[in-house]
């Protein structure tokens, strides 16, 4: 959907927003997701695009669409979630952690 009708919509009632890059969509982003996601709120997600991504943008939306917590994807082009972004984090942990493995060496 477009940053202007998702706009539009929260305006109508309670809304709760999550930017993130979910690049790749990790178990800590669907639980992240789910905390987020408020009774008689819905959740509207906008996708940022990080420097290098894996998955394409149309991809990860689909992904994150699939949710059942999640209302509302934007898909609209943003190079940078917020600084403290816990999505940040996060995909810099399973990086780490994925070059961790990949040279034997147990965390």
């Amino acid at each position: 959907m477009s940053l202007a009708d998702a706009e539009r919509i929260a305006a109508e009632g309670k809304a709760r927003w999550f930017t993130g890059y979910f690049d790749p969509l990790l178990a800590d982003h669907v639980r992240l997701l789910q905390e987020s996601a408020g009774p008689g709120e819905l959740l509207i997600v906008r996708i940022a695009d990080p420097p290098k991504p894996l998955l394409n943008r149309r991809a990860r939306a689909e992904l994150v669409a699939a949710l059942a917590a999640v209302d509302y994807v934007v898909e609209e082009a943003l190079t940078e979630a917020s600084p403290d972004a816990p999505d940040r984090d996060l995909r810099a942990r399973f990086i780490e952690d994925v070059r961790t493995r990949a040279n034997g060496v147990k965390a």
